[in-house]
């Protein structure tokens, strides 16, 4: 009984030890740091992690609380967020419950495609991005993961980073189909919303573009679109980049069914995932709009024509050269 006793006062002494030290050192909480906690790592390895960041005062306190109230084992792998100046107690509990975990916040751009997303989530340090491709490829989502700023821990399984973009999916983009009833499928709709995301510069022009793609297509009309060339190619090792500029004639020659200066009709599916602003220009194209082509006028815009020679007067105008070759409707 005399050990039990003497057991219980140490335990309880450093208790009030370590609150004491809590109240009396750290009066008011410092700086938010992030700490990593490794697998495997021990107790005496994460108090000189959270000693080395500020965030406590003792490894020996610390070491010994965590012996009393819990083990290394208890301790999530992971990075956490952490006030300097914090509590024993208070430490281990956060990271034992995982309260305090740190989300890296990663933003999708509008008309990347999905390796460029793989690439973002890799040098956050998110997810495999081979797992994110493959479950993207096998479930055909290109054009579906929602272009947005997210949180993600780190080490997210790939399916849960794609549930959640599938969840932000439904909730921004799928709503516009019931706001905008239209003849053409959900897939039809962003695959030309991808074309479109990736042609326009200027907001207001995408209800335009949107409507030169719609023209052509429903008129049976290759759409002779640049990024679904620039899609089939892929990364581009010379530039460094995934969407090659300058294309030349030899890449409109590329064969695939993304080439549309080669085969009529919509590629096989999106060649990018678009915002909302690119699906809604495609579900409410320009009103009256008759345009077949247009081309950049080097401001950012586009000169919009209806006949194959009034395009190519634009170019001649905007390029100050005679026009010559495929009878593209842009530049």
């Amino acid at each position: 009984m005399k050990r039990f006793w003497l057991l219980t006062a140490v335990f309880v002494g450093l208790l009030v030890l370590g609150l004491v030290a809590g109240k009396l050192y750290f009066f008011s909480k410092g700086d938010l740091v992030t700490v990593q906690i490794r697998p495997g790592q021990t107790g005496a390895d994460v108090a000189r992690e959270l000693k080395s960041k500020g965030v406590i005062r003792s490894e020996l306190l610390f070491k010994i609380l965590l012996r009393l109230t819990a083990n290394a084992q208890d301790l999530k792998a992971g990075q956490f967020d952490l006030r300097q100046h914090t509590s024993d107690l208070e430490v281990i509990n956060c990271i034992k419950t995982g309260q305090c975990t740190h989300y890296e916040k990663v933003t999708f751009l509008e008309g990347w495609r999905a390796e460029e997303m793989a690439e973002e989530l890799a040098r956050k340090h998110i997810t495999d991005p081979h797992a994110f491709l493959n479950l993207v490829r096998e479930r055909d989502l290109e054009g579906y993961l929602f272009p947005s700023t997210y949180l993600f821990a780190e080490n997210t399984p790939a399916a849960n980073v794609v549930d959640e973009m599938l969840a932000q999916y439904k909730k921004h983009i799928a709503p516009l189909f019931k706001q905008y009833p239209t003849n053409l499928t959900e897939r039809q709709v962003l695959t030309l919303a991808s074309i479109v995301e990736r042609e326009a510069v200027v907001h207001d022009e995408r209800p335009k573009i949107a409507a030169v793609y719609t023209n052509r297509f429903l008129m049976g009309k290759r759409l002779e679109a640049d990024p679904t060339v620039q899609y089939a190619l892929g990364f581009n090792e010379r530039e460094q980049r995934h969407w090659k500029k300058g294309l030349t004639y030899r890449d409109l020659k590329i064969d695939s069914p993304y080439n549309t200066y080669r085969f009529g009709g919509l590629p096989p599916g999106p060649i990018c995932n678009p915002g909302t602003a690119s699906v809604r220009a495609v579900l409410q194209p320009e009103l009256n709009f008759d345009a077949l082509y247009f081309v950049a006028d080097n401001t950012g815009r586009h000169a919009f024509s209806r006949t194959f020679h009034e395009h190519k007067q634009h170019i001649k105008r905007i390029r100050g050269v005679r026009h010559t070759g495929n009878p593209a409707q842009h530049d």
